[in-house]
């Protein structure tokens, strides 16, 4: 018996003692892996292998290398990246390099540590097929030509002048990818003179063939040898032909089309509908470039095709496809104009009838009769007829029934806040323009206040520099300011164009936010640099 039972507890040591178990206690690792030595040594000139093996410090991994290790210039092949040893990071060229050429290989992205995966970023190992490691250089920073934020991870590409090439139609001399702050830099490189340019490369290709590629370009040709920064900005080029790029239906019904460029006049035309009346209203976006169409009936209209056509001109044959069922309530939203203080509903798909029996509007509690006035061109909007004096507050409820959706359902019972705000709750703002004597910036020129989110509180067209801007009744939070060089005066900002080598409109930032305290007046002066 105490056989059995001493074999049975020895049996359970050594499944114990078999048990692989991550080493508890100590500091979690932070560090990169470390790069300790390379055959060839880093910098080495008049080579002529095959391989490169890079000796790591401790285990490594690699991770997503074919898009992350980056070769300077390009190599006609990509080469065979693999760990060697489990500390060894091999690289097998698969074609012959150029003679008298430095290359880069950008790698610390695509090699990790085995145990924490901390990258080895920043690491880049050089070796020349020449006498010598070409030393110039060009740096700079690449920004969104509209937002003035930095475009992370995006390709900046040299072309050297000399050549009949450009970034349509030839891969780069050299290239790199932008950090998260959108700064870069390109080195190791030979002289002459080059063409800097930067895109948001969609098909990994190095060129700039797809419409929906941005791009950014110098109006003239650098020196490596000048050690100026440069900027460049990014914009998407307008579209030389309306299309659409995406189209899907909405949860309320509602025909969503994303266009190429600016639509003008859109309409829907359908090829199998028999029967019956199915009209369409279009909702377009601040800036035409998104519309939703609304229809006037859903009956038998999933998988309907339909033409689209843009000023009677034909631009696509759609199918209508709704998934899941649309929701029986409408849902609505009460807003109010921050400027005339006009106040409005907003339902979730156009409205046939409001009825006002079944709404109760109350002022201080005192109920009040009003108007709903109904928009025949927004048909998701109601108007409401009601002025209050300021301090006074009002609620509406609307009980189920008093809003009947064109395409069916109602609302179910909604309670809204109507106050008028208070104008102690409420702030101002002053702001002084003049401009940097280092600059010249004519007009016409539109100043925008913007939100967090990007959404426009307010905007104003000046005709030049220096100006005083005034806004009142502004709600307390934080704004940014930015200015835009409105150079073919249609009062919004204008993208570029590659092909006419048309730069963006420019944009200037203020770099510091503005503001807004309830019951303040906030003066701020602002004077325009040549950075954004």
């Amino acid at each position: 018996m105490k056989r059995k039972v001493w074999g049975a507890f020895a049996v359970l040591l050594m499944a114990a003692c078999a048990q692989v178990r991550e080493p508890q206690g100590g500091p979690k690792d932070t560090e990169p892996p470390r790069l300790i030595g390379a055959e060839p040594a880093d910098g080495s000139i008049r080579f002529t292998g095959k391989r490169i093996i890079l000796h790591f410090d401790e285990r490594v991994k690699l991770d997503r290398v074919r898009e992350r290790l980056l070769v300077s210039p390009p190599l006609p092949k990509a080469p065979d990246v693999t760990v060697s040893g489990g500390s060894d990071v091999v690289i097998t060229l698969n074609a012959p390099l150029a003679e008298n050429t430095t290359y880069t290989f950008n790698i610390g992205e695509a090699v990790k540590d085995l145990s924490e995966g901390n990258a080895a970023a920043g690491l880049s190992f050089v070796v020349s097929t020449g006498d010598y490691v070409d030393s110039l250089s060009v740096a700079g920073k690449v920004l969104d030509a509209f937002s003035g934020l930095p475009a992370a991870e995006v390709l900046v590409l040299l072309h050297d002048a000399s050549d009949t090439g450009n970034v349509r139609t030839a891969p780069p001399a050299y290239f790199t990818r932008t950090s998260a702050d959108g700064s870069f830099k390109l080195a190791h490189l030979r002289s002459g003179l080059k063409h800097l340019s930067a895109l948001r490369d969609r098909n990994a290709n190095y060129r700039f063939d797809l419409p929906n590629e941005e791009i950014a370009f110098l109006d003239s040709v650098i020196d490596p040898k000048d050690t100026t920064e440069q900027e460049l900005f990014l914009f998407l080029p307008v579209s030389a032909s309306q299309f659409v790029t995406g189209a899907n239906v909405l949860d309320d019904r509602g025909w969503r089309m994303v266009m190429a460029r600016r639509a003008g006049e859109l309409a829907l035309s359908s090829i199998d509908r028999q029967g019956g009346e199915l009209a369409w209203w279009p909702e377009y976006s601040s800036e035409r470039d998104t519309v939703v169409f609304w229809p006037s009936d859903t009956t038998l209209l999933n998988g309907q095709r339909f033409i689209l056509s843009e000023g009677g001109v034909v631009l696509d044959t759609l199918t209508y496809r709704a998934v899941g069922t649309m929701p029986f309530n409408l849902t609505v939203t009460a807003g109010r104009d921050p400027v005339s203080g006009a106040v409005w509903l907003r339902t979730t798909r156009p409205v046939a009838k409001v009825d006002t029996a079944h709404l109760e509007l109350r002022v201080d509690t005192v109920l009040t009769p009003f108007m709903a006035i109904l928009d025949s061109n927004r048909r998701r909007t109601i108007g409401v007829d009601l002025q209050l004096p300021d301090g006074k507050s009002a609620s509406l409820v609307l009980y189920p029934k008093a809003i009947k959706g064109v395409m069916g359902g109602t609302n179910d019972t909604t309670r809204l806040s109507l106050g008028a705000r208070d104008p102690r709750s409420l702030g101002k703002l002053k702001v002084e323009l003049a401009v940097d004597s280092g600059i010249t910036l004519p007009g016409p020129l539109v100043l925008q206040l913007s939100m967090p989110q990007g959404r426009t509180a307010r905007e104003v067209r000046l005709d030049s520099l220096p100006a005083g801007v005034h806004w009142t009744d502004l709600l307390p939070g934080s704004y940014g300011l930015k200015l835009i060089q409105d150079r073919n005066g249609d009062g919004r900002w204008t993208t570029g164009s590659y092909t006419a080598r048309q730069q963006p409109e420019r944009v200037f930032l203020d770099p510091d936010p503005v503001v807004i305290r309830a019951g303040w007046a906030v003066e701020r002066s602002w004077e325009v640099m040549d950075r954004p």
